[in-house]
């Protein structure tokens, strides 16, 4: 027994432990470590498609910008060496003028006037037992602003009411979370996982972020917080005989934010249109792979797959393979039935490909996902339409070297999330929405777990900055058009055909490292032209600054 005993402790202490993660939507950071890689310099093997990333790749610049020292160096448990850092402290704070704006926000809300969100937490690591615990503290002004209902509460397009109210009725993702200050406790990016050679399992409540994408992510993003999962991984790229593979399956409960999608008191014709909805948690299941070929250097081809239904009797009667990862087990083509009479099988699915090929020779990156939200009913529908239901990213980015330790960074990036042409002459889903079982959408809390710019819409960034040491001071300018799939449905045949909503907004940024001091602010005026689908222009303004320690 005592021979198996210190068999066990030998094992513990010679398997390979790795640090903490990088949060997902940690820019600063994510972005030093990506344009490092673009640049041939630290990690070579990470795809950059699978977030929360380790803070292990190699890159030495990031030392330091992950967590603090081992604060007990001579500390053992039953000989087994234990770790305890200090990870990063965080406050954050945003203002919004008139009305909500931003997204990839995590636990934040859509929220006009002030929002404060405080994180901070420790990292343990003992032998193969990793903890991480990282809550997040909200608090949200939520002050009232002018919502749907405000602005269409007139019979100006009669249809348009139906139409928004239809698209409610499929997703759970409130315009405002009632009508008083919010404030919540998150476990935010917190985990506790065991991590054998270059394997990990456990459980996590962190943010993740599936696909290539810089300002949006068609499959998984941080714009939602991060729900309770079961995750099994790789921890580092595997290498293999035709190149290295990382990948992630994660299964996981979706909750409901609790909030009517909008006030249909101020609705003064056609109410009932809105069907309330189960009082029901959802199970999600999901996995992505990405492969670098050994034969091209720099290239990453990535496949994504998820899958969520209602946590009803239904699923309960389900074996435990399909209970745990229904993604694999697979769903019928009636899986993205888009009407309440099309008699869907109880869960919506979608699939992504992705590529990105890394140019270190020009300091520069292109990347592109591609996605779909339906099943083609045979091989032959798929070869003559395969851009039903689809979606897509496209981006890239170029640096520019002026001194030895000055750069230029350009990026641009555009996804396109709007229904293609054949929703006119066949059903197609609207991303994220779905109008049969389960009808609270592909949503955490209230809030979108896949691109942030929400359903039907298309957003086009271009970023320029400069770049010195660590520090970084740009723009990014943005155009965003909010769900079209609303817009043409309801205006069709209407003869009005310049009432789409579109955001324009230049955000100014900078980023300043200050010795163990990081301070990130932004300040964003956002034009829009038919603010809620309403003949007019208007004006927002938002103003972000987030501060940062990192402990020695």
């Amino acid at each position: 027994m005592k021979n198996l005993f210190l068999s066990i402790c030998a094992l513990l202490i010679s398997s390979i432990s790795f640090s903490q993660t990088i949060p997902a939507g940690n820019n600063y950071v994510e972005e030093i470590a990506r344009r490092n890689q673009d640049s041939g310099i630290g990690d070579t093997l990470s795809s950059f498609s699978i977030h929360p990333l380790r803070s292990n790749n190699g890159d030495s610049t990031l030392q330091g910008l992950d967590a603090s020292k081992n604060l007990v160096p001579k500390l053992k448990l039953f000989s087994i060496p234990v770790s305890i850092q200090l990870l990063p402290f965080n406050w954050l704070n945003e203002y919004n003028l008139n009305r909500p704006y931003g997204y990839n926000n995590g636990p934040l809300y859509p929220n006009r006037g002030y929002q404060s969100m405080v994180s901070g937490g420790i990292f343990i690591k003992a032998g193969i037992l990793n903890i991480q615990f990282k809550p997040e503290l909200v608090y949200a002004q939520n002050k009232s602003f002018s919502t749907f209902a405000d602005e269409q509460g007139y019979k100006d397009v009669p249809q348009l009411l139906s139409v928004y109210i239809n698209n409610a009725n499929g997703i759970d993702a409130p315009e405002r979370f009632g009508n008083n200050s919010l404030k919540h406790l998150y476990p935010g990016q917190s985990k506790m996982t065991i991590i054998f050679k270059n394997i990990e399992a456990g459980v996590s409540t962190e943010n993740i972020w599936w696909g290539p994408g810089i300002q949006n992510s068609i499959m998984m993003s941080n714009s939602a917080p991060g729900f309770l999962h079961w995750t099994f991984n790789s921890v580092n790229p595997l290498k293999t005989a035709i190149g290295s593979f990382e990948w992630q399956i994660i299964g996981g409960i979706l909750n409901q934010s609790g909030f009517p999608p909008l006030d249909t008191n101020k609705l003064p014709y056609d109410r009932g249109l809105l069907i309330p909805k189960p009082v029901v948690k959802r199970y999600v299941s999901a996995f992505t792979v990405n492969w670098q070929p050994k034969w091209i250097e720099g290239l990453y081809l990535g496949f994504t797959e998820y899958d969520y239904l209602d946590k009803d009797s239904s699923y309960s009667n389900r074996n435990i393979i399909s209970k745990l990862v229904p993604v694999i087990v697979g769903s019928s083509n009636k899986a993205n039935a888009v009407t309440n009479t099309s008699n869907g099988d109880g869960q919506d699915f979608a699939f992504a490909i992705n590529l990105r090929q890394v140019l270190t020779k020009y300091h520069a990156e292109i990347y592109f996902e591609w996605a779909r939200n339906d099943r083609a009913a045979s091989l032959s529908d798929f070869l003559q339409e395969p851009e039903h239901s689809s979606a897509y990213t496209l981006g890239g980015r170029r640096i520019f070297e002026l001194t030895k330790k000055q750069f230029l960074q350009v990026k641009l990036e555009l996804t396109h999330l709007q229904n293609q042409p054949t929703y006119l002459v066949r059903a197609e889903p609207t991303w994220y929405v779905h109008l049969t079982t389960p009808r609270d959408g592909y949503t955490n809390d209230g809030r979108y777990i896949g691109a942030g710019i929400g359903p039907g819409s298309n957003s086009f960034m271009f970023d320029v900055s400069f770049l010195k040491d660590l520090n970084s001071y740009g723009m990014t300018f943005e155009r965003l058009v909010h769900n079209n799939d609303i817009y043409y449905n309801a205006f069709a045949g209407t003869g009005i055909f310049t009432r789409n909503w579109v955001d324009f907004s230049d955000t100014f940024y900078a980023n300043i490292k200050l010795k163990r001091y990081l301070v990130s602010a932004e300040l964003t005026p956002v034009y829009s032209y038919n603010y809620e689908y309403r003949n007019g222009d208007s004006f927002n303004l938002h103003a972000r600054i987030n501060l940062t320690y990192y402990f020695e």
